[in-house]
């Protein structure tokens, strides 16, 4: 009976690490998902990148424990199994070692080909590690179970099991308490820990096993200790000088992507400070200290609702970020409400930005439920909602705008901060198309850098007139002024043969790949290290 019972607790001790470690499979798949998002952006082309190098590795070490679970002695299966969260750990932490130095030099190749490289950087040996640890656990049960399928059912349910937690807890504990950096080296010292209770409870490991465990797991817990603690000094040794000086002054993460606001202080005698809102690594708004925006896109969106003579009194934002525009407008005398589906968005503008919710009604919800169940008319529309690199696609088809429209009067008018791609138009038409299904008199104002800014409505209320922004600061008015002055009616002709983005036939972030990848790009080349790495 004695016997029974320490085979029994062996069996289910081993059960609860199988478990333990399909929890960190998918925990670390997760995070490095949000690691590669600043440097590779979010378009299917990543995720396809993440989710084939995930399951190539799992495969892998599938069949690799298969081979070695064969050809170890059984003295050494335990041996093996705990070996494989300890090298697991360690490669962890050389991965989060190496890819702040790494990942900025990958984006200026092709950037699928470079997101697949970036995926096995963080991914391939500790994935094929974990996965090992599978086969040497039949293995290892076969002798107690040898019915059917010696237990290799059972082994991979509860490890699958375990793949669901892990999930549910990155998801809603690990990335809204903790920095993704940080956060897989907690993982790494997480298995560590594992494996250190595991070796200590141990009856059948020699003392030389027990010497390399631990030789093994301590060299991965200094790595991944150092990294944590040292982590900014770490970054800022790797990290050129960006020109500028520069402070962090907060960082939210939460499962709608990760927020940094900076203070930048240029080198320049007399130039003026400013601070950034960035979200995955894209900057979304500068402002001065005094909450002044010096981002031209602001200026547009709170001036076109003025240039179709409705004399609007209501607007809807969907899209916070910093809050500039919602807060201009108010102060211009609108009724304000803004949608917006982070609330540390409007934790940051509060703090940073000189946004009151006090006197603007924010409504922290998803845009496409919002405008889906609309209970009130505004006289203006503004879609300023942006998510990794681009316009969230599915908020960019015939359906949404056709809910947003009954939000709206046939006089209200729609004003778009939208992404176009500035070598190829066909995605555009695309766009253009698909808005003028809904508000078929449309406007497009195009800046010198190339971003495009729509007006439209349901009716045509003519042209619309010079735009005049009240607040716009003397330097930025050569560049407004030639912006303003770039406007054009989009004739029904041009797009009458172009197929409108549906929900059915969503392929928005298809069509604007190319260009998300060269936002990307140019990003990871510009920005320094420490506003990327999340």
């Amino acid at each position: 009976m004695p016997a029974e019972e320490t085979a029994l607790t062996t069996s289910l001790r081993h059960e609860v690490m199988i478990f333990l470690t399909g929890a960190a499979v998918l925990a670390l798949e997760v995070m490095a998902s949000r690691i590669l998002t600043p440097y590779f952006g979010v378009s299917l082309f990543i995720w396809a990148g993440i989710l084939s190098i995930t399951l190539t590795f799992l495969a892998v070490g599938y069949y690799g424990g298969s081979i070695l679970s064969k050809r170890l002695s059984r003295d050494n299966l335990e041996f093996a199994y705990l070996a494989a969260p300890a090298a697991s750990a360690l490669t962890i932490a050389i991965g989060a070692a190496a890819y702040p130095i790494l990942f900025p030099l990958l984006t200026g190749a092709n950037l699928v080909i470079s997101s697949f490289v970036g995926s096995a950087i963080l991914l391939a040996f500790p994935l094929v590690a974990l996965s090992s640890m599978n086969p040497l656990l039949v293995a290892l049960q076969r002798p107690q179970d040898d019915r059917g399928d010696g237990g290799a059912g059972r082994v991979f349910f509860v490890s699958t099991i375990g793949s669901v937690a892990g999930v549910l807890v990155t998801a809603f504990v690990f990335i809204p308490l903790m920095r993704n950096y940080t956060g897989i080296l907690f993982l790494a010292l997480g298995l560590c820990a594992l494996v250190l209770a595991y070796v200590a409870a141990s009856k059948t490991l020699t003392n030389r096993q027990r010497a390399l465990l631990g030789a093994g797991t301590g060299i991965a817990i200094v790595l991944a200790g150092a990294l944590l603690l040292g982590q900014q000094r770490y970054l800022d040794l790797v990290s050129g000088d960006p020109g500028f000086e520069f402070e962090i002054k907060a960082e939210y993460t939460s499962v709608f992507g990760n927020i940094k606001v900076i203070e930048l202080k240029p080198r320049t005698l007399g130039a003026q400070p400013l601070i950034a809102f960035l979200q995955d690594g894209l900057v979304q708004n500068r402002a001065l200290a005094d909450g002044s925006s010096i981002s031209l896109y602001t200026y547009f969106l709170e001036s076109i609702p003025f240039a179709f003579g409705t004399n609007p009194t209501s607007v809807l934002v969907l899209g916070l970020g910093a809050g500039v525009v919602p807060r201009n407008l108010q102060a211009d005398g609108l009724d304000v409400t803004v949608v917006e589906i982070n609330r540390d968005s409007l934790t940051a503008a509060q703090r940073f930005f000189h946004f009151d919710p006090d006197v603007i009604d924010v409504q922290i919800e998803d845009a496409r439920t919002f405008v889906r169940r609309c209970a009130k008319i505004y006289d203006v529309a503004i879609v300023d909602l942006f998510h990794g690199d681009n316009t969230p696609d599915y908020l960019m088809t015939r359906e949404f705008f056709a809910d947003l429209a009954k939000c709206m009067d046939q006089d209200s008018v729609l004003v778009i901060n939208a992404f176009f791609d500035s070598e190829n138009d066909a995605p555009n038409q695309r766009v253009r198309a698909t808005i003028a299904a809904v508000f078929p008199s449309l406007f497009e104002f195009r800046s010198p850098d190339g971003a495009a800014y729509l007006a439209a409505t349901k009716i045509d209320l003519g042209s619309p007139a010079p735009l005049r922004p009240a607040k716009l600061p003397p330097f930025m008015r050569q560049n407004f002024n030639a912006a303003a002055a770039n406007v054009h009616r989009v004739e029904a002709a041009s797009i009458r043969d172009v197929a409108p983005i549906t929900d059915d036939h969503n392929v928005f972030k298809v069509l604007f790949s190319t260009a998300d990848r060269r936002l990307r790009r140019n990003l990871a080349d510009g920005l320094p290290i420490q506003f990327l790495v999340n």
